[in-house]
């Protein structure tokens, strides 16, 4: 299919929004510069950044050409590898900021956390197709459960919580669009929050009862816990309506902000360009989410549907969160902002999310064959 030809038949929209915020993305991590803690130059980020950006396209067009539903049939392979790799991340993983959780090949160190989340999106869409799984039922909502059990809990032992419950936004959303009973959904709420004192004694780390803590009053340890929380909201805030402008962020530029290239991004966003730029980078994120959705209702088959929701569900978790934790509204997590923070692995995988959705789009009038079957 030659490029004109194959712009017209695609969703356009889709492209162009994918295209201005991996752009703006680039702008940002730049603008981000200075010296970090460490000596290195977020300008370096900037072009390792770029550089796999160019390595990514080349995926990206072998998944447009790829039919997405040869990965029905490859799906129980995928969800073994994916599991031997996160177990490998343990193993021979390398450690940072106190977790486990890249590997490291020479000068490149990739998160194996963030390609599992789209291996997992394809295998869950393939495991919601089964015939035999009755979500009308409680033996069908258990047998989910099961099946989302070993990679949230692998990620959640490296540790990483904030990962591992992107997982469970996933399932959520699939099991959503499967049918299941939502008197079930809220039963198992209901049990959660119950359990949640035992959570607090026994599953979560130190440095993660803190930073609940601090989302109710980040002045109980200002200078540790609660730093991060206090400096994104005075530079989102010092921006006011238009921002301080591009590369003139003092938070950012003065190294008072943590984290400002990766995880605090949307803080640089809101302090450089201010109310206005925050609300318009939030509207490309709902156009982004928009058509997603749009493309999973159009989906020539259950399987390529399920795939297209968990991808939203997984898109709109992580903006949340992300977006959520630099105003204050939510914990610190290390959950990246889509398209906008640094991380080779994170671009990659929103990248391959993208080329995803355009193949389920090209291909929604055209059916192969019966993946309910």
């Amino acid at each position: 299919m030659g490029i004109e030809r194959w712009w017209r038949s695609t969703d356009r929209a889709l492209v162009l929004v994918t295209l201005a915020l991996t752009l703006l993305g680039l702008l940002f991590i730049g603008s981000a510069s200075h010296i970090n803690q460490a000596g290195l130059h977020v300008s370096d980020y900037l072009a390792k950044q770029a550089a796999f950006l160019v390595a990514d396209i080349a995926i990206f067009v072998y998944l447009l050409r790829f039919d997405y539903r040869k990965l029905y049939r490859y799906a129980p392979a995928l969800y073994g590898a994916n599991l031997i790799v996160l177990i490998a991340v343990m193993v021979v993983g390398t450690s940072a900021l106190g977790a486990q959780r890249w590997i490291t090949i020479g000068p490149i160190s990739i998160q194996p956390s963030e390609f599992a989340k789209i291996i997992y999106i394809v295998c869950l869409a393939r495991f919601l197709c089964r015939p035999s799984l009755d979500l009308k039922k409680w033996s069908g909502l258990f047998y989910t459960a099961l099946f989302l059990l070993p990679p949230f809990a692998l990620v959640l032992l490296q540790p990483d919580l904030g990962t591992s419950l992107v997982f469970g936004a996933i399932t959520l959303g699939g099991l959503y669009i499967a049918g299941v009973r939502m008197d079930y959904i809220r039963k198992v709420c209901l049990a959660g929050l119950a359990v949640l004192p035992l959570a607090w004694f026994f599953l979560l780390k130190e440095y993660q009862k803190n930073r609940i803590l601090v989302l109710f009053d980040p002045e109980r340890d200002p200078f540790n816990t609660g730093y991060h929380v206090i400096q994104s909201k005075i530079a989102i805030g010092s921006g006011g309506l238009i921002g301080k402008g591009l590369f003139a962020g003092t938070q950012s530029q003065l190294n008072f902000l943590p984290e400002n290239h990766t995880d605090f991004i949307f803080a640089v966003v809101g302090e450089e360009t201010g109310l206005v730029g925050a609300l318009l980078l939030l509207l490309l994120y709902f156009v982004l989410l928009y058509r997603g959705i749009w493309i999973a209702s159009t989906a020539a088959d259950r399987f390529g549907r399920y795939i297209a929701t968990g991808i939203v569900a997984m898109w709109l978790f992580q903006i949340f969160i992300n977006v959520g934790m630099t105003i204050g509204i939510m914990p610190v997590t290390g959950i990246p902002l889509p398209f906008l923070s640094y991380g080779v692995s994170s671009l990659t995988l929103n990248l391959c999310s993208v080329a995803l959705l355009l193949n389920i789009y090209l291909r929604r009038k055209t059916v192969l064959f019966d993946a309910s079957a």
